[in-house]
């Protein structure tokens, strides 16, 4: 925090108004409301037959539920960090500051994402429902906790990046979210379809093995492949980090450029930029 003084007045400004215990609040009770309701109809309302196998539902049902919001929430803390700034006219100003552009990426990628950590965080308990009837192990709990708490970093990565190389909220507000419908929708829909032409043709190698690469690319894969869900290998996280890793580590070559042009003007092809041309 004193290292980065970015990231102390983005964590005031956030967690000093009123907005975020209400959503906090609502959160947590929105998600023990639905426990509640999910255990109640999984046994018809007679709570003493809960059976482990309905308890696991519940407890798949939750965790890729909260999957699914927290994604979707990442680009609306995360997707005007650097381009609000830009029109606000105050970016110019933060760039005089002793903060390096690596340092103001990475306070707000931490201050977009504290948040939904808390979210993640602080439901916690609701998952202690399902421990009462062995739906789940501490240990399947801790690493879809893990695995949450990553893949917000990794969406809130992408979004800064790309608030950071458009130079609207407007454009990296789509961006971001069309990455998020990506990484959800499209790779499982071709996920799956390429299993289906497998299933229709054994032969066919080519589609089962480009199958397990798109669909270890979906967090709701993956998450489901940690809780037993579905038929998935060890190896989909690590496919997960490191493609996802990968696409930073490119996207962060135009994001310094933007926020530091006089770093690039030594390369090869590489003209020095006014204040105007990149803020």
């Amino acid at each position: 925090m004193r290292a980065n003084p970015l990231l102390a007045k983005e964590f005031r400004q956030r967690m000093r108004t009123m907005r975020t215990p209400v959503i906090i609040t609502g959160y947590v009770l929105c998600m023990v409301v639905l426990t509640f309701f999910l255990l109640y109809e999984n046994v018809q309302g007679q709570l003493y037959l809960v059976q482990p196998t309905k308890s696991q539902q519940v407890f798949v049902i939750l965790s890729l539920l909260q999957m699914v919001v927290v994604a979707f929430l990442t680009p609306a803390f995360a997707a005007g960090s650097v381009s609000g700034e830009r029109e606000r006219k105050t970016l110019a100003v933060l760039l005089t500051t002793p903060v390096s552009p690596i340092g103001i990426l990475i306070g707000k990628v931490l201050s977009s994402s504290a948040l939904l950590v808390l979210l993640v965080v602080v439901t916690l308990p609701v998952y202690s429902l399902v421990f009462l009837y062995g739906g789940a192990v501490p240990q399947e709990v801790l690493a879809v906790l893990a695995f949450q708490l990553f893949t917000i970093v990794i969406i809130a990565t992408l979004c800064v990046l790309f608030s950071t190389i458009a130079l609207r909220s407007t454009w990296s507000t789509v961006l971001c979210y069309g990455t998020v419908s990506v990484m959800m929708v499209v790779f499982a829909a071709i996920g799956y379809g390429l299993k289906m032409m497998y299933q229709q043709n054994p032969i066919e190698l080519f589609s089962l093995h480009w199958a397990n690469f798109v669909l270890a690319l979906n967090p709701l894969y993956v998450e489901a492949a940690l809780e037993g869900a579905v038929q998935g290998t060890a190896r989909d996280w690590a496919t997960f980090a490191w493609f996802y890793v990968l696409v930073i580590m490119i996207l962060l070559v135009p994001s310094l450029w933007r926020l530091r042009p006089q770093w690039f003007v030594r390369l090869p092809g590489g003209k020095s930029r006014t204040e105007k041309q990149y803020q």
